[in-house]
């Protein structure tokens, strides 16, 4: 582990995320997480880890980004004592509660995404994960996230608040950075000894699109489209075979 990313969602994460791709590290934002180790993080969230644990679940992996690492950042930054932390905060606390409602609401709006969660095995794992990520981040009750239940806003500003606060304060000084994904390449580059790629720096999820990315291209959710395929599949069969015997 080489970069752990300590900003919450909404913070230019997947900006980063994408930037620290072209920088050519290996990281694990959301989906990696969820999909690739998420029994393993669930357990962090729910009781905790070891520093053998961690360096188990992130064998290979050069960076962290997103939810949940952003809330276990501490505890991974001890196992990996000589990894670089970045954290990522918006200048105007307001507009990041704005922004973070708004991507609730694209998640809780989209009808597809709710459909796949709901009747797939894979989706009601990935439906805990976040579930669990939202009560442990923001204080969110049970399945929170994935249904229509009202949001107190000043709790959640209260969390976000308390959250870079205790990053600010916290972090090792001799490698944070404190980085704002609008600074470029220039800042982040430096932080990391590493030279200014030739390409712009990238700027992901702007309106809350990602979820859009996620469905579409994510392993994931190819494996919860096959699951409600089979399942459908497996409906038309035992429907045909139950009209059949009735009519005869």
């Amino acid at each position: 582990m080489k970069v752990i990313c300590a900003g919450l969602p909404k913070t230019g994460t997947k900006s980063l995320c994408a930037a620290l791709r072209i920088l050519g590290f290996n990281v694990y934002d959301f989906e990696e997480q969820c999909w690739l180790i998420r029994d393993k993080l669930q357990k962090a969230m729910d009781v905790g880890c070891t520093a053998e644990e961690y360096h188990d679940m992130f064998q290979g992996v050069d960076a962290v980004t997103d939810l949940p690492a952003c809330l276990l950042w501490e505890e991974i930054s001890k196992a990996f004592p000589k990894a670089k932390i970045i954290f990522c905060q918006r200048q105007d606390e307001k507009e990041w509660l704005k922004s973070f409602l708004h991507q609730m609401s694209v998640i809780r709006d989209n009808i597809v995404l709710r459909i796949l969660l709901k009747f797939t095995r894979t989706g009601s794992k990935v439906t805990h994960f976040g579930d669990t990520a939202g009560r442990v981040g923001f204080g969110f009750p049970h399945s929170k996230v994935f249904k229509f239940l009202p949001i107190n806003e000043k709790v959640l500003l209260m969390r976000y608040k308390q959250h870079n606060a205790y990053v600010m304060q916290t972090a090792p000084k001799n490698r944070f950075l404190a980085y704002n994904v609008k600074d470029g390449w220039e800042s982040l580059c430096k932080f990391l000894d590493l030279p200014i790629p030739s390409e712009e720096f990238p700027h992901k999820n702007k309106s809350g699109v990602f979820i859009d990315e996620l469905m579409e291209d994510s392993l994931m959710f190819r494996r919860i489209r096959l699951e409600i395929v089979i399942t459908l599949c497996v409906v038309i069969v035992l429907t045909s075979i139950f009209i059949a015997a009735f009519l005869v």
